[in-house]
């Protein structure tokens, strides 16, 4: 018993360190105020009570639930469609995969800036296309709805090549069995899909999905690269107005309480999943 908790021992102490303690940390000291520059002042619930009133904190949090919405769907059924094409072994697909898995490996940070050049109002390439094809060049970045769904689109391609693979290894794993099964009573590929692969996928289904929310609900570099959160306020997630809050106006104690919140939320969000999913 003793060398089976020895070989746990490193991974747990990792946990500790880099997990547990600075979310204790963060616990803490959102019950201070704190600027970086003087001693931390003990508050007691005055940032939760701030929190309460600050219209823009939960207006960030409606602007990440809308994201949330408008790219799990996305990220659900676009690497589901590219995994049923392209999960048989041949050298096509392969090089198909690595391909759409190759997004995933670019650096958020030089992929978003690629983007943000492409859908540029007056430079990008996508408005250029529009513009020779005589048609009027759209304000990607500039306005609130186009840029939600900008950084929805710039979401989906970013991870669909990693979701991609874990349905493909799902697919994979099904044995062709209950398939040849399904053919011999006169089951379409529609309903061998419906009735017996997508069942199959149960497992997988939960992991893209949770994956996708987690991906989707604490992303920064995107949205702080593509659009800073504007225009105005429209695509200001959470974690960048956390962390203006922290960086820009130095409010630390403020961005831990709600760092709390958002976690606790976050916490919730992937509950009600897990239980969606287990209940079908």
């Amino acid at each position: 018993m003793k060398s089976r908790f020895i070989f746990v021992l490193p991974a747990l102490i990792f946990l500790g360190i880099f997990v547990l303690a600075p979310i204790v940390s963060v616990f803490f000291t959102s019950f201070y105020s704190w600027d970086l520059l003087s001693p931390a002042r003990f508050t007691g619930l005055s940032n939760f009570k701030r929190m309460l009133e600050d219209k823009w904190f939960w207006n960030s949090i409606w602007v990440s639930i809308k994201l949330l919405l408008l790219t799990v769907p996305l990220t659900f059924f676009v690497p589901l469609a590219l995994a049923l094409a392209l999960h048989r072994e041949n050298t096509s697909s392969k090089i198909l995969r690595a391909l759409f898995y190759w997004p995933y490996m670019m650096p958020a940070v030089a992929g978003t800036t690629m983007w943000k050049w492409l859908l540029s109002y007056d430079l990008g390439l996508l408005n250029h296309i529009l513009k020779s094809l005589g048609m009027k060049p759209v304000a990607w970045l500039l306005k609130p709805t186009p840029a939600l769904f900008s950084i929805a689109f710039l979401r989906t391609w970013g991870m669909t090549g990693l979701l991609m693979m874990m349905f493909i290894t799902g697919l994979q794993n099904i044995s062709q069995e209950y398939h040849e099964a399904a053919k011999i009573d006169g089951a379409n590929r529609w309903q061998i899909f419906w009735y017996v692969t997508f069942p199959l996928l149960k497992n997988t289904n939960l992991l893209v999905l949770t994956t996708s929310i987690a991906h989707v609900f604490r992303d920064f570099a995107g949205v702080y690269v593509l659009t800073g959160g504007g225009p105005g306020y429209s695509t200001m997630v959470t974690p960048l107005y956390i962390y203006n809050t922290a960086f820009t106006q130095f409010r630390i104690g403020y961005a831990y309480a709600m760092s709390v919140v958002f976690l606790l939320i976050s916490f919730a969000i992937a509950m009600v999943t897990l239980r969606v999913r287990e209940s079908k």
